[in-house]
């Protein structure tokens, strides 16, 4: 059971992510293997975490599909967490679910794809040499729609800090 926008309780039954300026509500009552559907929702994002995950208002964090960048510590760590916060933070996004991978991760975050304003922030990311194309059909996981196309743009660059 979740509260509505409108305040009401409701019951879900199938992923609902619903934003309006700073509120959203999220539940999934999918099973964390569930590939089915293929939605997009918009959301604000209240926090960056690292180069490729961030917070949502409800406070569930945010895993964007495809895209790996450098962990706390590591070279290239600030770059991609600073271009992703700017990239983000505070606006509306379109959290995308393509339906060809899990819903969630390890932790526990939803894997989302995330558009803000037209551009895919991911591609960004990787574009721009600041994350790696992963996790993808490549290696073992479940192929997303926007793969070849990450993979094309990081052949382009050498990675975060030249790994």
């Amino acid at each position: 059971m979740k509260r509505s926008l409108l305040g009401r309780v409701v019951a879900t039954g199938a992923l609902v992510v619903a934003g309006v300026v700073g509120v959203d509500v999220v539940s999934d009552d999918r099973s964390p293997g569930s590939t089915t559907g293929s939605e997009s929702r918009t959301v604000v994002v209240s926090r960056v975490v690292d180069g490729d995950t961030v917070e949502i208002a409800s406070g569930a964090h945010v895993r964007i599909i495809g895209i790996d960048t450098p962990e706390r510590g590591s070279c290239g760590y600030d770059e991609a967490t600073a271009a992703l916060r700017r990239m983000v933070e505070g606006r509306q996004v379109e959290l995308v679910d393509p339906g060809s991978v899990q819903d969630r991760d390890a932790y526990d975050r939803l894997l989302r794809y995330v558009d803000v304003a037209g551009e895919d922030a991911g591609f960004a990311q990787v574009r721009a040499g600041r994350a790696t194309a992963r996790y993808d059909s490549r290696d073992g996981y479940d192929p997303h729609p926007r793969e070849d196309r990450y993979r094309a743009a990081d052949e382009r660059h050498e990675g975060p800090c030249g790994a």
